[in-house]
């Protein structure tokens, strides 16, 4: 039966955006959402008992725990085992689909209180080297892949993600950049 009630963020917060290689370079990306979704529960004075799911958005599982990173992220927050967990690819959109999916299971009565969010640490997306995984052949050649610029890399389009953008905004006579640039958020700190 779908809820006829409202849905509402009760509590947000996040991490802070770190550069590349920058000082969040060991801090996993379960890490970083436990950080972010204890502090959000806290502010919102929600007991991680309380939570019936929760949703988190990823790109690249590059935490060692990242192929389950929201039950992860939710064990580690406090919430109960029971609890189920799913996450969510969408790309640049992961953490707003995380927040889409959860709406969508209040909407329909499967859960009151989600925990949803999204976590990324593109520092840490290993390199791989394929075809090893039963052993190697004597005189073989094998090659480390950068995980990081093949995932972002479209294989259809041969396209970056944000030269997608680049391309669309161009398209569109689309530009934010001057704008957003002079009115900088006053929280806003780079880690």
């Amino acid at each position: 039966m779908a809820s006829k009630s409202g849905v509402f963020i009760v509590g947000a917060k996040r991490t802070a955006f770190g550069t590349f290689g920058g000082k969040l370079k060991n801090t996993s990306s379960t890490d970083l959402g436990v950080i972010a979704s204890v502090a959000a529960l806290k502010h919102a004075n929600v007991k991680p008992e309380d939570i019936d799911h929760v949703i988190f958005g990823n790109v690249v599982p590059s935490a060692k725990d990242g192929i389950y990173l929201s039950r992860h992220i939710g064990l580690r927050s406090g919430v109960p085992q029971e609890v189920g967990a799913l996450t969510v690819n969408r790309l640049c959109g992961s953490g707003f689909q995380a927040l889409v999916n959860a709406a969508q299971q209040i909407k329909l009565g499967e859960s009151k209180l989600v925990l949803a969010g999204g976590t990324e640490n593109m520092t840490q997306v290993p390199f791989a080297v394929r075809n090893i995984r039963f052993g190697t052949a004597l005189g073989m050649k094998y090659e480390f892949e950068d995980m990081l610029w093949e995932s972002l890399t479209d294989s259809y389009a041969k396209s970056a993600m944000g030269q997608t953008a680049e391309k669309l905004g161009a398209k569109y006579k689309v530009s934010c950049r001057i704008k957003y640039r002079n009115f900088p958020h006053p929280n806003e700190k780079k880690g």
